[in-house]
């Protein structure tokens, strides 16, 4: 089941997607709450010589691990629902 779903057509454009998604909306909300909306203190803090990597690394992580998450349950679904049929 679980390489079935791997290896679904559009499996992993929705994992990207969905990555993506997760990243831009999480990062509008940390500026939002944490920053107040000022965007300059946002890039100044997020992209520190000494945060920046550890900033790209969480963020390509979190999104990676939420549009994998959220694409699998989505795709189980689907083929569940045509293996019924």
């Amino acid at each position: 089941m679980f390489s079935k779903i791997l290896h679904s057509k559009g499996f992993l454009k929705s994992v990207l997607y969905l990555s993506i998604a997760f990243i831009v909306v999480y990062n509008l909300v940390d500026i939002g709450i944490k920053f107040n909306f000022d965007i300059s203190l946002y890039i100044e803090q997020r992209f520190a010589k000494d945060n920046l990597l550890r900033f790209f690394v969480a963020n390509i992580g979190s999104g990676f691990v939420y549009g994998f998450i959220v694409s699998f349950f989505k795709f189980k679904g689907k083929l569940k629902n045509t293996e019924e049929n």
